[in-house]
């Protein structure tokens, strides 16, 4: 490494969101926001790639409780998003715009 350099600060600002394309394949989604500039750099990893890399680094004798480990709180975080998903779905709101009833 040179020793002739300086250091840099910026601010970095990162965001994740998953998304799911019109072939059903989910992704999470990665934005990097450098400094004050609003646009975005994008990072996609299919989230199939990411649980197959994991078991791939923990699917031995030394790493297969991680993997129970990762699995239960996948289950625990789907079980989350269905009640959430039901709530709007149970709600009046939702009955009255799915049936298109008007309050007249």
């Amino acid at each position: 490494m040179s020793e002739f350099g300086s250091d840099v600060d910026f601010s970095l600002h990162i965001e994740n969101d998953i998304d799911i394309d019109d072939d059903g394949i989910s992704s999470i989604i990665t934005y990097i926001y450098v400094g004050e500039d609003e646009s975005s750099h994008e990072v996609t990893v299919e989230l199939e790639d990411i649980t197959d890399e994991l078991c791939d680094i923990y699917g031995d004798i030394n790493g297969y409780l991680h993997l129970y480990n990762i699995a239960h709180e996948f289950t625990r975080l789907s079980e989350k998003l269905r009640e959430a998903a039901m709530r709007v779905e149970d709600s009046p709101g939702y009955i009255d715009d799915l049936f298109d009833l008007s309050d007249d």
